[in-house]
């Protein structure tokens, strides 16, 4: 059991990071790159996740939501660390 719960756990922090570092190397070269077929591919990402909710109690207000934001180079990045995850175990 315990050995699950660290692949579980290791597996979300490579999905995490894969998505941060591709989505960031994706932004970046998007910026670099000249306007064109490439650069949309780039820039183009898609969101996932859950838009902002309010809950007022009138003590405590609370804030909740968080959204993915997806490039295909966080796509890329969610493969190659799957891979490098797939190597070392």
């Amino acid at each position: 059991m315990r050995k699950l719960r660290k692949n579980i756990g290791l597996t979300i922090f490579i999905f995490l990071a894969g998505i941060l570092i591709g989505t960031l190397i994706g932004d970046i070269l998007g910026l670099l790159l000249p306007y064109g077929a490439v650069k949309r591919v780039m820039i183009y990402s898609f969101q996932i996740g859950f838009h902002p909710v309010t809950i007022d109690l009138h003590i405590i207000m609370l804030t909740l939501g968080f959204m993915f934001k997806i490039n295909l180079f966080g796509v890329i990045g969610i493969l190659i660390l799957g891979y490098i995850l797939k190597w070392l175990y």
